[in-house]
């Protein structure tokens, strides 16, 4: 089944065309890696499928309808989170919002069957240890973590993820990356994931997205990470370099390693 399918569609922000003539599908379970420059289109993208922004033309489906019609299939993970620290809520309160959210719920008391499905997806990502402790206190890894927990307390079909890894140290990055090859292989959940730097994620990116306004190429990394492709977006100086059966691309100061796919 197609999780995402977009033809000839046109994304507007401001008055401005912010993405322009956009035709992809997504076939259900697969890893798109969003790539692009700053200011390509990308996070008003993740929000127009989340159905967040609704101006645009041309035809969208998210599991074959509007995304506003399956905002309750879909998680939006943004790149910045809007929570007010100030506000003393543990790991644990902060992944059980995404389950009150969802079910539309006003309270004084979470719900003990949110609790428990809080600390369920908490123990997923290797976070239940510190269920109790402030999110404020948390590390930049563990509170992104915390974040995509959730995002998946709602056992969301879609997850849109806008720069999971930015801002964190690499051994954050890594661990983060880990949690999202969890996902796809234990939770086949679809996931469109924004990214400057692509090297921790290449290995469960089923296709790869070159986005600057327009689509510059859409496919696998085989595929689309290639001098001719890469240079259009990030200069002459961009390069991609096989070295045995992986594959090194060189964007900038940012550098792609393609593994080896089993």
């Amino acid at each position: 089944m197609e999780a995402v399918k977009a033809e000839n569609v046109n994304i507007y922000y401001d008055g401005y065309i912010a993405v322009e003539n956009l035709t992809f599908k997504l076939e259900e379970g697969e890893t798109l890696l969003l790539l692009g420059p700053n200011g390509a289109g990308k996070t008003t993208l993740l929000r127009t499928l989340a159905g967040f922004h609704k101006e645009y033309t041309g035809k969208l489906f998210v599991f074959g309808k509007s995304p506003q019609e399956v905002k309750d299939f879909i998680s939006y993970v943004p790149q910045s989170h809007t929570l007010n620290e100030r506000v003393p809520l543990t790991a644990l309160e902060v992944v059980a919002m995404g389950g009150i959210y969802k079910k539309s719920f006003i309270h004084f008391k979470i719900p003990n069957e949110i609790l428990k499905s809080a600390e369920e997806v908490l123990e997923f990502v290797g976070l239940r240890h510190i269920m109790n402790k402030p999110f404020k206190e948390l590390s930049g890894g563990q509170k992104q973590r915390v974040l995509l927990a959730r995002a998946l307390i709602s056992n969301p079909k879609l997850l849109l993820l806008d720069e999971p890894l930015s801002a964190l140290d690499p051994s954050a990055r890594v661990e983060v990356a880990n949690i999202l090859s969890k996902i796809k292989k234990e939770k086949g959940i679809t996931m469109i994931i924004t990214t400057h730097d692509v090297n921790p994620l290449t290995e469960i990116g089923d296709k790869i997205m070159l986005l600057n306004k327009q689509l510059v190429a859409f496919g696998t990394p085989e595929e689309v990470l290639r001098d001719e492709i890469i240079s259009r977006v990030y200069g002459p100086l961009s390069k991609a370099i096989k070295i045995g059966s992986k594959l090194y691309c060189i964007i900038g100061d940012v550098h792609i390693h393609r593994g080896e796919r089993r």
